[in-house]
């Protein structure tokens, strides 16, 4: 899927999202609620997230935050990690295209990714979304 086609099926699927961008990546946040978006795309490596290698031509990484429960069921076979950037040396391949995984350096917040998802995989992602965009509305309805 498209970068677009994930912006739509994402903006269209859950009420009040509100897109943000910068620097070439979207943050897709609930209502106004700017600290902490439900998901989002990033385009590019930075000095601290490089392990997807997005700098190559084409590719960018979908991010979901999720909850500790669906993070264990999902990736019942890992070892949990604390600390930001706990799974960096863990072995895993950060760079695979459309496979979900933990998130390089946020996966101690529960935060799963998928780089170049593919059309077949938006099925899978579905409920990740929907427990991170109910996760970003109760958020903010304590607000």
């Amino acid at each position: 899927m498209s970068i677009e086609e994930i912006t739509a099926y994402i903006s269209s699927s859950f009420e009040d999202v509100n897109v943000t961008e910068a620097n070439n990546d979207l943050f897709f946040f609930y209502r106004e609620e700017k600290m902490m978006p439900f998901a989002t795309i990033v385009t590019s490596d930075n000095d601290f997230d490089n392990a997807s290698q997005l700098n190559r031509k084409g590719f960018f990484r979908l991010n979901i935050g999720i909850d500790k429960t669906n993070f264990i069921t999902e990736f019942n076979d890992i070892e949990l990690k604390k600390g930001i950037g706990a799974y960096l040396n863990s072995g895993l391949d950060f760079s695979v295209e459309n496979v979900l995984m933990p998130h390089p350096v946020y996966c101690a917040m529960y935060w799963v990714c998928i780089v170049n998802p593919h059309k077949e995989n938006m099925l899978k992602l579905k409920p990740h979304l929907d427990v991170a965009y109910s996760i970003a509305v109760k958020r903010q309805n304590k607000a």
